[in-house]
C-alpha cells in the first residue's frame, strides 16, 4: 500500500506540471489528453478483469455489468470529445470584402407560435434595422404558426411581411418550409422569437458565403436572462449558462470536421442547400439538428462563427428547462430512428462518429443514475456493483479520475469545470433518463413543444412534483453516507471489510455535493421583471415644464430604466421627459430613494425603442464584453444554501 501512495503521489506532482504547461502549449494538452485516456484505459482492463461481483448472487451480476456499461459508455463519450479537441480551432473570420460588392438578397425567417408581443417587437425590430451595405435587399418576415390577428397588425405596423398557414404540420420545420414556400432570398435567416440579433450580425457572417459551396453558418446561442442553474442557485456572478461550454467551444471544434451543429437560431442557409434537402427536415421534434446532418450529407460546406451576434431568452424555470430538454433528448432518438448517422451516405467517418456522439450524449442520463444508485445499494442493500481493494482503487482509479479533472479544466479553458458538469448531469439524470428510456423503448407520441419565455411570477415556490425523483435519490444517498459513518465509526457492524466502506464515502459525498444543488434547482424564485435590464452610465436628462434635472442611468431596457439624479433634493412632477443621446422619453417614476429612481416608459416612438435596442439588446458584438465566470462549485453550494435559509426563514 505505501509503494502505492509513493506511485500516486509522484503521478500527481508530474501530472499537475504537465497541466500548468498545458495551460500554454497545445502540446502538453494534448499529453495530458493521452495520459488520461491511457490511464482510463488501464482501468477499464482492470475492471473487466478483476472487479466484477462475479460471486455476489444474480443482482449483484447485474448492478456490476450496469456500472461497467455506464462506465465503458463514459470512455466512449471521452474519447469523441478529447479527439475533437486535440487541435484547437483557428479557422480565419472572413469579412463582407470578400464578396467584393455582390451582396447577395437575404431573407430573415422569425418563427413564433405563442410568444408575447413585447418579445417578438424587439426581435423585428432588430432584425429589420440590421446593417447591411444594400438593405434594400434584406427581407423580414414573420412566420406566425399562432395564426394571431395582434401579431400580423405588429408587423404590418413594422413594415415587415407576416406569413401564417391554416394547418400546424411538422411544427416550426413545416412552418419554416411555408416560410421557404413564399420567400426568394438566396441567403434564409432562421431566428427564435426570442433571439435579438446584434445590428453588426449580417455584417460578420455574410462574408463567409463568398464560398459557393458553402451550406450554413451558425453562430452560437447566448441568452442575456439567467437560467434556472444561475438564478435557483443565486449563482449568476459565479457560474454561466449551462448552455455557454456547447455552444462557444463544442461547436467550435466540431467546426473543424465540417460537422458544426444547427441548433434552430442564430444560422443563415444557402437557399440552394435546402432546396437540396428538401426544406428544412421533418417527423423529427429536433429538425434543426437533422436540418444540418442532412445538408453536410449533401456536401455542402459548414461554418461556426464562434462570435456573440445574437441573445435570447433561457428557459426560466426549472420546469421549463425540464420540458426544453426532454425535448431535445427525444428528438435525437427519432433522428436516430429515421436517418442513423452511421448509414447515412455523404457524411465521412468522422462527421457520422460525431453525430453519433451527440445522440450517445443523451443517454449519458441513464449512466448517471447508475453512478448515483451504485453506492447506495451496497450500503443500505448489500447489492454490490464492483469488487476492488483500497490499493485497487488507489493504484487504477485513482490516477484515471484525477488526469480527467485535469484534462477537462485544461480543455474547457475556464468555461467549465468537471463538478459543475457533475451539478448539470445529475440535475437532468432522472429527467434525462425517463425522456430516453420512454422514447428508445416506447417511441412516445409526444409532440413538438414551445418553451415558455418571458415568464414572471412574484411568489417563491418550490416544485414538489418534479423534484421528487432528486429528493428521493438524496434522501437514500443521505441514508447510506450516515450508515457508512456510523459503521466506520463502529456503531453498528458490517460484514465487509471497511475499506470498501471508504470507497463509498468518498462516491456518496461526490453525488452528494451535486444532489444537494440540484434539489434546490425546484425551488422558484420570482422573476418580477417580464424584460432584462442592461447595466450603463450614460449621462442623461429629465426635462420638466420648468427645469431640467441632469443624472445617470445605471440599467434600462425597453420598458423602464434607474437612474441616480446629480441632485437628491430634486422635486420631480408626476409625468416628465427622459432624454438620452437626444431621443425624448416620455416616463413616470415609480419608486425613490434618495438619488436613486426608478422609471416607467409611457411613450417610445420607434425611433427611441431603436435606439434602446441597440444600446442593449442588440449591440454591436465589438462593443459588447461577457462577464467573465469563476465556475467555483463549492462557492455557489454555500451561497445557495445560505441564501435559500434566509429565505425560507423570511417567509
Amino acid at each position: 500500500m505505501e509503494q502505492i501512495i509513493y506511485f500516486d503521489l509522484i503521478f500527481v506532482l508530474c501530472l499537475l506540471g504537465i497541466y500548468f504547461l498545458a495551460k500554454k502549449y497545445q502540446l502538453f494538452k494534448n499529453i495530458l489528453i493521452a495520459v488520461y485516456l491511457l490511464s482510463t484505459l488501464v482501468y477499464l482492463v482492470w475492471r473487466v478483469g478483476y472487479t466484477l461481483p462475479l460471486n455476489e448472487g444474480i443482482l449483484s451480476l447485474i448492478a456490476g455489468i450496469l456500472l461497467l456499461v455506464a462506465e465503458v459508455g463514459g470512455c466512449i463519450l471521452s474519447l469523441v470529445f478529447y479527439r475533437m479537441f486535440i487541435n484547437k480551432n483557428k479557422r480565419p473570420t472572413e469579412s463582407l470584402a470578400k464578396l467584393k460588392g455582390q451582396y447577395p438578397t437575404v431573407d430573415i425567417f422569425i418563427a413564433t407560435y405563442n410568444e408575447d408581443e413585447m418579445i417578438l417587437k424587439r426581435a423585428i425590430l432588430a432584425a429589420r434595422n440590421l446593417r447591411y451595405p444594400q438593405k434594400e435587399k434584406v427581407n423580414v418576415y414573420v412566420l406566425d404558426d399562432g395564426h394571431r390577428e395582434e401579431i400580423k397588425q405588429l408587423a404590418q405596423g413594422l413594415n415587415v411581411h407576416y406569413l401564417d398557414r391554416e394547418d400546424h404540420a411538422h411544427a416550426k420545420a413545416g412552418n419554416l418550409n411555408n416560410g421557404l414556400l413564399h420567400s426568394q432570398g438566396e441567403l434564409v435567416v432562421t431566428m427564435d422569437a426570442d433571439m435579438v440579433p446584434r445590428e453588426d450580425f449580417l455584417e460578420r457572417t455574410i462574408g463567409y458565403f463568398a464560398n459557393e459551396n458553402l451550406g450554413f453558418i451558425q453562430t452560437p446561442q447566448t441568452f442575456f436572462n439567467h437560467d434556472p442553474y444561475q438564478f435557483n442557485l443565486f449563482a449568476a456572478e459565479n457560474i454561466g449558462n449551462d448552455q455557454d461550454f456547447f455552444m462557444q467551444s463544442i461547436e467550435a471544434q466540431k467546426d473543424l470536421f465540417n460537422a458544426t451543429m444547427y441548433v434552430g437560431s442564430n444560422a443563415i442557409f444557402r437557399r440552394q442547400a435546402l432546396v437540396d434537402i428538401d426544406g428544412f427536415a421533418t417527423g423529427v421534434i429536433t429538425e434543426d439538428m437533422a436540418t444540418g446532418m442532412l445538408i453536410q450529407a449533401k456536401g455542402w460546406e459548414t461554418r461556426f462563427v464562434n462570435e456573440n451576434l445574437a441573445s435570447g431568452l433561457a428557459p426560466e424555470t426549472f420546469g421549463d428547462l425540464i420540458k426544453q430538454r426532454d425535448r431535445w433528448a427525444r428528438g435525437n432518438i427519432q433522428v436516430i430512428r429515421k436517418w442513423n448517422p452511421m448509414h447515412l451516405k455523404g457524411l465521412s467517418w468522422m462527421q457520422k462518429v460525431i453525430y453519433m456522439d451527440g445522440i450517445h450524449y443523451w443517454v449519458s442520463g441513464v449512466y448517471k443514475m447508475i453512478f448515483l444508485l451504485a453506492p447506495v445499494l451496497f450500503l443500505l442493500f448489500g447489492i454490490y456493483s464492483l469488487k476492488a481493494s483500497l490499493a485497487g482503487i488507489l493504484l487504477f482509479w485513482f490516477p484515471s479520475f484525477f488526469a480527467s479533472q485535469l484534462a477537462f479544466n485544461v480543455v474547457s479553458e475556464g468555461k467549465q469545470t468537471v463538478l459543475l458538469t457533475n451539478v448539470y448531469e445529475t440535475v437532468m439524470a432522472p429527467y434525462m433518463s425517463y425522456a430516453v428510456i420512454g422514447e428508445g423503448l416506447f417511441k412516445a407520441k409526444n409532440k413538438f413543444v414551445v418553451t415558455r419565455k418571458g415568464v414572471s411570477f412574484d411568489k417563491t415556490y418550490y416544485n414538489w412534483h418534479l423534484a421528487m425523483p432528486v429528493l428521493v435519490l438524496l434522501g437514500l444517498t443521505f441514508l447510506a453516507f450516515i450508515k457508512a459513518v456510523l459503521v466506520m465509526s463502529g456503531v453498528i457492524p458490517f460484514a465487509e471489510n471497511h475499506n470498501a466502506i471508504y470507497i463509498n464515502v468518498f462516491w456518496l459525498g461526490y453525488n452528494l455535493i451535486a444532489l444537494i444543488l440540484a434539489a434546490f434547482m425546484p425551488f422558484e424564485r420570482p422573476r418580477f421583471r417580464k424584460a432584462e435590464r442592461f447595466t450603463t452610465d450614460k449621462q442623461v436628462q429629465l426635462v420638466t415644464t420648468n427645469q431640467v434635472i441632469a443624472g445617470q442611468l445605471t440599467d434600462w431596457n425597453e420598458v423602464g430604466a434607474g437612474i441616480v439624479l446629480e441632485n437628491q433634493e430634486t422635486i420631480l412632477p408626476e409625468t416628465f421627459d427622459l432624454v438620452v443621446d437626444g431621443y425624448r422619453i416620455r416616463c413616470r417614476a415609480t419608486k425613490r430613494q434618495g438619488k436613486v429612481i426608478g422609471l416607467i416608459f409611457e411613450e417610445v416612438s420607434e425611433a427611441a425603442y431603436s435606439y434602446i435596442l441597440t444600446q442593449t439588446y442588440a449591440l454591436a458584438s465589438t462593443s459588447y464584453q461577457a462577464p467573465v465566470k469563476t465556475n467555483r462549485v463549492f462557492r455557489v453550494l454555500g451561497k445557495t444554501m445560505t441564501q435559500h435559509t434566509r429565505r425560507l426563514f423570511q417567509r
